[in-house]
């Protein structure tokens, strides 16, 4: 049987700084949304309006848009900026990551990407009307691991220095875009898009205390046959041995384990 064209297409839009994707199925109509009003106002009346953003933990932006879904009982989604229509046979569609952590139910069901832009496939079902509480920390506690005689790749994050083996290395990145999840541990830095693949980038200093903000290098590395992203503000030459001795050595494995 052939699959209904709207299910074959999504619209774009965004909330919060975070972009979103919908199945266009599931989207009634678009009306303008009132600043501030709790319902969305149709030709037939009125339906209750959902802040996507508080839900996802979001700061609220301007919510000019109404997105009016197929529902019982019927339903809109605050939007703030519409970014049109794709068809999904023309795009990328992803499972997100395993070690992107998100709470039960995931509000997200995928990844859609277009035109190297990412958006999160909502699932409308599993938002509900309080704010979402994020999922728990997915980096597992490492313990140190033994210097060896294999040559390393050290890095800095956070004011600490830390050395991992070449031979899990995949590449390293300079001044990558990475694409928020809404939910998702304080770690996680967001998704990157990359050999057309996501990956999930994690802060290591995170862990602890709030990170320091952005990745400007993002070092891939072989996490069990996926790859995982590092955030670094500097590498450090293969070479280069002057405070080698005081990097910070962990059991990657056991950072990365499921």
């Amino acid at each position: 049987m052939a699959t209904p064209p709207a299910e074959r297409k999504a619209l774009l839009f965004s909330v919060g700084g975070v972009r979103l994707a919908l199945r266009l199925s599931q989207v009634r109509e678009i009306v303008p949304a009132q600043a501030g009003a709790a319902e969305a106002r149709l030709r037939a009346g009125t339906v209750p309006l959902l802040p996507v953003a508080v839900t996802l933990g979001l700061h609220p932006g301007p919510g000019a848009f109404a997105l009016v879904i197929e529902a019982a009982p019927p339903l809109a989604l605050r939007a703030d900026a519409l970014h049109g229509i794709v068809d999904l046979a023309e795009a990328e569609v992803f499972r997100l990551p395993a070690r992107t952590a998100l709470p039960d139910p995931p509000p997200f069901l995928g990844a859609v990407v277009t035109r190297g832009e990412v958006a999160l496939e909502l699932d409308v079902s599993a938002l509900g009307w309080a704010p979402r509480v994020p999922a728990g920390e997915v980096l597992r506690p490492a313990p140190a691991a033994d210097r060896s005689d294999e040559p390393e790749l050290r890095f800095a994050r956070g004011g600490r220095v830390y050395a991992a083996p070449v031979s899990l290395l995949v590449q390293v990145l300079e001044s990558v875009r990475l694409w928020p999840v809404p939910l998702a541990p304080p770690s996680h830095l967001g998704l990157l898009y990359h050999g057309r693949a996501l990956h999930p980038v994690f802060d290591l200093g995170a862990r602890e205390a709030p990170g320091p903000g952005g990745a400007p290098r993002v070092l891939l590395l072989d996490a069990g046959g996926t790859a995982v992203g590092l955030a670094a503000e500097r590498v450090l030459g293969v070479g280069e041995r002057r405070g080698a001795e005081e990097s910070e050595r962990l059991a990657w494995d056991a950072l990365f384990a499921s």
